[in-house]
């Protein structure tokens, strides 16, 4: 059952937080979100005030992400859906246009129509079913991009990797598993190109380490020598993604 608990800030403001326990947790996670603030996912069966005074030692994090997440509020309340005309790609550096057809299907429908043009057909008079499809174009197309590029990468540092997936995720650019899958977010597509090189070097790593030791970043740099700078970039490169990318609850951080 979910609990309510209380965290004191540096900036001397007290945030009210939720607990909520989780079988298939093994080690705490913090999330921040339009909808639900922070929520606290907690292993099941985990003392509440060892949850507690973990919490607490994180305090300077949240504040800080929470200071990031002010600054965008205004982006991700509800705001009427709007159906996109154009958008660019800067990871493939490509320009987007779309066009819209109502035709009898009750569905809606994207795909792409010629070169730069993107064709959403069915019931378009509902904008968030556009969006929706525009998202799943948008995997499709990132799927068909990420995965010459990751074996291309993979090809010059030796690194391997079992599988891509390909996703819209809302809290990750990335994530590898120990079996040496990788999972991508179809979001990179609007970073720049070298920020997306960075990512998937990265997970690309967790081949070798499966953690974020300082044995791991010495791959990373190994291969990335940019990777201290490219690592700050990342920080604020949530602020590239359009807010029609985005499913229901904006960004998670």
């Amino acid at each position: 059952m979910s609990q309510t608990a209380s965290i004191d800030l540096p900036d001397g403001r007290r945030l009210d937080y939720e607990i909520r326990p989780s079988a298939r947790a093994k080690n705490l996670r913090l999330k921040i979100s339009a909808r639900d603030g922070l929520v606290v996912i907690a292993p099941k069966g985990a003392e509440t005030g060892r949850v507690m005074e973990l919490v607490k030692s994180r305090a300077d994090w949240i504040g800080e992400r929470l200071s990031q997440f002010d600054t965008v509020r205004h982006l991700i309340q509800e705001a009427p859906p709007v159906r996109p005309q154009a958008f660019d790609l800067p990871a493939l550096a490509e320009t987007w246009r779309v066009e819209y057809r109502k035709t009898r299907a009750r569905t809606v429908g994207a795909r792409t129509d010629q070169s730069g043009r993107i064709l959403v057909m069915g019931g378009i008079e509902d904008p968030e079913a556009c969006q929706a499809a525009l998202r799943r174009w948008l995997a499709r197309h990132a799927r068909e991009a990420f995965e010459p590029w990751i074996a291309n990468i993979a090809q010059q540092t030796g690194l391997r990797y079992t599988d891509l997936s390909v996703k819209n995720q809302r809290t990750r650019w990335g994530s590898c598993t120990r079996q040496g899958r990788v999972s991508l977010n179809c979001k990179l597509l609007f970073l720049p190109r070298e920020q997306v090189r960075y990512v998937i070097i990265h997970e690309l790593c967790h081949t070798l380490e499966h953690n974020h030791s300082q044995r791991f970043w010495a791959y990373l740099r190994q291969f990335e020598p940019s990777t201290d700078a490219l690592h700050g970039q990342m920080r604020d490169a949530w602020k590239l993604i359009p807010v029609w990318v985005q499913r229901k609850v904006m960004l998670e951080i």
